[in-house]
């Protein structure tokens, strides 16, 4: 039997889960809390998604890719019982909206000895095949060629997002493996996934989150002693869960003009959906996520006010210029004193990735159908809050 989809009819639960069982020879895919998100995630692919021959086989692959990997994860468990014994602590966690600079903010810090984050190969490809000694090599391999890929059919993504199967990067593929996450959204047009998942309980797929972390410390014994920092837009869904689940963690909020930010994550957006579907999905996208992470801030703020002390602000203009006093500013109230390895390693992730290195990222608002006014007003709770994000200039 094949183990990927071959058409949207494919996109059902049942079938997708065959495909995983197929894939690993597998059966236990763990506690069901999974399905509904799942349900719902395929039930908007197929009616909403209007995915073309690239999209189907490309989603197709995440899914049972995900699939495929509850599989492992549950075996994984129940082989090496004593990776439940890991203790995870999460020093700072980036909550920013997406385009603030949260990516540099995470890769700087994430240079500190003190510290650890997860890499985007381990992301995609998190968990063992075999217990080959070179599983683990053909798992980087794996990713090198899926960035490729993934740079070959989305234009001018090189531009917006640098991607390194062997950087530092967000968790978000991590959350995505529970179904519940920003990252299909932002791949696809399916906004009634979007509206299920602004009112879903997302602490299954935390803890979820928190076994990968456990499993890569088990994996890599070099992380022995460092503290995790954590970053993704999609934690803004969820920050009541993640004041839940990360107790003793900073939570840092990156800001940029909201001008400047909402234009550059519809161009990321539309980079990617384009890539999946034949159908113009831009200005909807760019529709559907300005009420979106609206929404998502409406609900920080509220979190926010009722554990103030919990929270750090990074401007991105100081980012910019002055990038080690933002860092030392992030490690200083995750209760970590900054020393010269610290700095050193700082400043040699800054010289090694200017901007000047990638092409120029060029979006203006209007291409997508809105206007500077409109989003002034929509987020003026937000911009009189935090300033910061008012300004009209970069």
């Amino acid at each position: 039997m094949r183990d990927i989809p071959a058409s949207l009819e494919d996109f059902s639960p049942d079938r997708l889960m065959a495909f995983a069982k197929t894939r690993t020879g597998l059966e236990d895919f763990g506690p069901g809390h999974f399905l509904t998100a799942l349900g719902v995630l395929t039930d908007a692919i197929r009616q909403e998604a209007q995915l073309n021959e690239n999209g189907v086989g490309a989603m197709g692959e995440r899914l049972v890719n995900a699939l495929a990997n509850r599989l492992r994860r549950v075996a994984l468990f129940k082989a090496h019982p004593e990776i439940a014994e890991q203790r995870v602590e999460v020093a700072a966690l980036i909550v920013g909206l997406p385009r603030t600079g949260s990516t540099m903010l995470h890769r700087l810090l994430s240079e500190s000895p003190q510290l650890t984050a997860v890499r985007w190969w381990e992301s995609v490809f998190p968990l063992p095949r075999d217990e080959g000694a070179g599983e683990v090599a053909g798992r980087k391999a794996d990713a090198e060629r899926l960035v490729v890929d993934i740079m070959s059919s989305a234009s001018g993504f090189d531009a917006i997002h640098p991607l390194d199967a062997h950087a530092y990067d967000e968790e978000l593929p991590l959350i995505e493996q529970s179904f519940m996450s920003n990252m299909p959204e932002s791949m696809m047009y399916i906004p009634s996934y979007g509206e299920w998942l602004l009112g879903a309980d997302q602490a299954d797929a935390y803890d979820e989150l928190i076994d990968f972390l456990k499993i890569f410390q088990w994996q890599d014994p070099s992380r022995a002693g460092q503290k995790w920092v954590l970053k993704c837009p999609h934690h803004l869904t969820a920050v009541d869960t993640v004041l839940s689940k990360f107790p003793t963690a900073a939570i840092v909020m990156t800001h940029r003009p909201i001008t400047k930010l909402m234009p550059s994550w519809y161009s990321m957006v539309g980079s990617l959906t384009g890539a999946y579907s034949d159908a113009d999905h831009a200005a909807p996208q760019a529709e559907h996520w300005t009420q979106r992470l609206r929404r998502n801030l409406v609900d920080m703020v509220a979190a926010r006010n009722g554990a103030p002390a919990r929270f750090v602000d990074v401007d991105y203009r100081d980012l910019l210029e002055q990038p080690l006093v933002e860092a030392r500013k992030v490690l200083e109230a995750a209760g970590l004193a900054v020393d010269a390895s610290d700095l050193d390693a700082w400043q040699g992730w800054l010289d090694g990735n200017r901007r000047d290195n990638r092409p120029s990222h060029q979006y203006s608002i209007e291409q997508y159908g809105l206007t500077r006014e409109r989003l002034n007003a929509d987020f003026a709770f937000y911009t009189e809050a935090y300033p910061m994000a008012a300004a009209t200039v970069a």
